[in-house]
């Protein structure tokens, strides 16, 4: 993963710039777009970063932190570029903080990388990182580097929230609801791992893989839920839409009845892409929704039809189902019917 062809001038390795000139290399990039009202002294300009709290607060109450690893050989798929890495890595942690409802405003990560990686490889997974953060109104305020057998980062991700959203709080009767669309990025993964079986057109390829590679954190939405006050418990869906039911239920107490016709498979633009049709290729859409990952967010809110209708009017959303109590399990509901969801999704062990 960390080596490309050599063009024909020739390539530098990062063991060749030593780990003073890496770090250099490194936080001239995140310091270029850093706001110094917040961030008065940002990465590799001191033994620690130095932040105003003040300022990054705005107001907000509950700091709110997450940790999560991005690592060459259980987390990067077939064909992601470095620039791709970088973004993941950042936008896995983004994620978590949009489950949350809160604002992020600080980043930071550490890396473990091959010595003998290209500096143009280390180059765009930084670029990617910094890119993904900005994106988000956050600052990349320091980390750490190290040699690794095997690209590994590691970011941390802080933020701030009036009123964070837990995975506790759902109630019997509440409407179990997703932001956007589910699929995307499973079928990605299905052509990656299926490149010979599977023929899409072009386009559809390209939408699906960039969903994969390049994840999109539901920020504004997840701040826009929380602070509606109608929303009871939310999670992000990365490890799959039923291992997301999953924790929610464990974590509330309750149980949720599911209508699987109401979950949004495939966002429009993939669905209406050269006429792509899901049954020509042989993937069950059910399996693209409930058991791939994507960075959607899987939210519980109290039943009230002037609420759910000022959500869903500044929202991407759709409900998908209902809070049962615990006993009842997890289930599709069709008609008279019941099915139990099997939960099953992406856990590392």
């Amino acid at each position: 993963m960390p080596n490309k062809p050599l063009s024909k001038e020739k390539e530098r390795f990062i063991e060749q710039l030593g780990e003073r000139g890496l770090i250099e290399t490194i936080v001239t990039k995140f310091n270029a777009n850093v706001n110094r009202q917040i961030v008065t002294v940002g990465a590799g300009e001191d033994d620690c970063a130095v932040i105003d709290v003040d300022s990054a607060r705005g107001g907000r109450k509950y700091l709110v932190v997450t940790t999560d690893t991005v690592q060459e050989s259980t987390h990067l798929p077939k064909g992601i570029s470095p620039f791709q890495i970088g973004w993941t890595a950042a936008a896995v942690n983004l994620s978590d903080i949009a489950a949350m409802g809160a604002h992020p405003f600080a980043f930071t990560v550490a890396m473990g990388i091959p010595a003998h990686t290209e500096t143009s490889f280390m180059e765009e997974v930084v670029e990617g990182i910094e890119k993904c953060a900005s994106a988000y109104h956050t600052a990349v305020v320091g980390g750490d580097v190290t040699r690794s057998k095997e690209v590994i980062l590691t970011g941390t991700c802080f933020g701030f929230a009036d009123r964070p959203v837990r995975r506790a709080g759902a109630e019997i009767g509440d409407l179990v609801c997703v932001t956007g669309s589910l699929g995307n990025a499973a079928l990605g993964m299905n052509l990656i791992k299926r490149d010979r079986e599977i023929k899409v057109p072009m386009k559809v390829e390209e939408i699906a893989k960039k969903a994969l590679f390049q994840p999109l954190p539901r920020i504004q939405e997840g701040i826009a839920l929380a602070d509606s006050g109608l929303v009871t418990s939310m999670i992000d869906i990365s490890d799959g839409l039923a291992l997301s039911l999953a924790e929610l239920a464990k974590s509330s107490g309750v149980g949720f009845e599911i209508y699987e016709d109401k979950v949004p498979v495939l966002s429009e633009e993939l669905r209406t892409a050269e006429t792509f049709d899901l049954s020509s290729i042989g993937v069950e859409r059910r399996a693209l929704a409930f058991y791939g990952g994507d960075y959607e967010l899987l939210f519980t809110i109290d039943i009230d039809a002037n609420g759910l209708k000022r959500i869903s009017e500044t929202i991407n959303m759709s409900v998908i189902g209902k809070v049962t109590p615990h006993e009842a399990g997890i289930y599709f509901k069709k008609g008279e019917e019941k099915e139990k969801i099997e939960l099953v999704g992406y856990q590392h062990f």
